[in-house]
C-alpha cells in the first residue's frame, strides 16, 4: 500500500505540472466545456500528463484495495510537493520562503490530519458486506459529485483569485468522488468481468473520471498554480476522510485529544492554504504576437486652395481692362 500510494503520488503530482502548464494558456472561454479538452487532447506534453496520471490512477487502485481510504489519501496527499517543485523550475518564477514553508505545511498539517482520522486497524470500509459498500460508495460519490458541480457553477461566475479556488475546490470534491468510485471498482473487479460488467461502479467510473479531468482542467486553466494545486491536494484527502467515516462506516481512532488535534490540523490547513493565495504570483500574461513594421504614411497631400469666385476674379478683370485702355 505504502509503495503503491507514494508512486501515485510521483505520477500525479507530475501529471498535474504537465496539465497546468498547458491548461494555463488555453482560451477563458473554454473553461468548464468540453471543448476545452478537445484543443488540449491536440498537444503531445498535454497527452504526456494525461499519461502520467493514469499511471497515478492504477497505483492508487492498487493502494485503495491494499489499504484504508483515508490513509491511502494522505500518502496520495504528497503529490503537492512533486508538482509544486515541477511548477518552480518551468516557470523560472521564484518562489518566496514563505510561500515554500505554507506549502509543506499544507502537506504535513494534511498528513497529520488523515493519520489521526485514520481508522482503528488494518480493516477498511467498515468492514461492510459487498453489497453494502456498493451502495455507501453510491451514496458517497452523489454527495462529493453533487458539491463538486454546485462549487464549480460558482466557479465558472467567479473573477481573479476568487474563481480558481472554487474551481480547485470543484477539482478536488470530484478527485473525491473518483477516489470513492475506485475504491468500489477496486473490490468489484476481484470477482470476476461479469461482475464488471454488470456493476455500476464500471460505468460510474468513467463519468467522474471524465467529470474530474474537466474540473481538474478548468482549474488550472486559471493560470494561479500555487492556489489551485495546495486546495485540490487538500480539498480531495478531507473529503475522502469524511466519506470514510460518515458514509462508509470507518472508525477513526481518535480520542477527544486526537479529534482536538485533528480540528487543529484542519485550522493549519485552512490557514496555509490562505497564505499561498495571498502570496500567490498573478498569472502570467500571455505574449502579443510580434507585429511588423508597419510602412510610413506617405505625407498628407495638401488641401486643395478653395475656387475662386466671380467676385474675387472682378477686381483682376476689371485693372485688364484699364490697361488696356491706356
Amino acid at each position: 500500500m505504502i509503495v503503491s500510494a507514494l508512486a501515485a503520488a510521483a505520477l500525479y503530482g507530475a501529471g498535474a505540472a504537465i496539465e497546468q502548464r498547458q491548461a494555463a494558456a488555453a482560451p477563458r472561454s473554454a473553461a468548464g466545456r468540453p471543448r476545452l479538452l478537445l484543443l488540449l487532447a491536440r498537444q503531445p506534453l498535454w497527452l504526456a500528463g494525461i499519461a502520467a496520471q493514469i499511471g497515478g490512477f492504477a497505483a492508487h487502485a492498487v493502494a485503495l484495495r491494499s489499504g484504508p481510504l483515508a490513509t491511502v489519501q494522505m500518502l496520495v496527499a504528497g503529490e503537492l510537493v512533486v508538482a509544486v517543485v515541477i511548477v518552480r523550475f518551468w516557470s523560472g518564477r521564484p518562489l518566496s520562503k514563505a510561500s515554500w514553508a505554507a506549502a509543506l505545511t499544507v502537506v504535513a498539517a494534511i498528513a497529520a490530519f488523515l493519520v489521526l482520522t485514520s481508522p482503528a486497524g488494518h480493516g477498511h470500509a467498515g468492514g461492510l458486506p459487498q453489497h453494502a459498500l456498493g451502495a455507501a460508495a453510491a451514496l458517497g460519490a452523489a454527495a462529493a459529485g453533487a458539491g463538486a458541480v454546485a462549487s464549480a457553477v460558482a466557479g465558472l461566475r467567479a473573477e481573479g483569485r476568487r474563481r480558481a479556488v472554487l474551481l480547485a475546490v470543484a477539482a478536488g470534491l470530484a478527485d473525491s468522488c473518483s477516489a470513492v468510485v475506485t475504491l468500489a471498482f477496486s473490490h468489484v473487479a476481484s470477482h470476476g468481468l461479469v461482475a464488471v460488467v454488470t456493476s455500476w461502479s464500471v460505468y460510474a467510473l468513467i463519468v467522474c473520471g471524465a467529470g474530474n479531468v474537466l474540473l481538474t482542467q478548468s482549474a488550472y486553466q486559471t493560470g494561479r498554480p500555487m492556489i489551485t494545486l495546495p486546495i485540490i491536494s487538500a480539498v480531495a484527502p478531507v473529503a475522502s476522510v469524511a466519506i470514510g467515516i460518515g458514509i462508509l462506516g470507518e472508525t477513526p481512532r481518535t480520542g477527544v485529544l486526537g479529534g482536538v488535534a485533528a480540528a487543529a490540523a484542519v485550522l493549519v490547513t485552512s490557514l496555509a492554504l490562505a497564505c499561498l493565495a495571498r502570496l500567490a504570483p498573478p498569472p502570467e500574461a500571455p505574449e502579443a504576437p510580434a507585429k511588423s513594421p508597419l510602412p510610413v504614411p506617405p505625407p498628407a497631400p495638401e488641401p486643395d486652395a478653395e475656387p475662386e469666385t466671380d467676385q474675387d476674379l472682378e477686381p483682376v478683370l476689371a485693372g485688364c481692362a484699364t490697361a488696356g485702355r491706356t
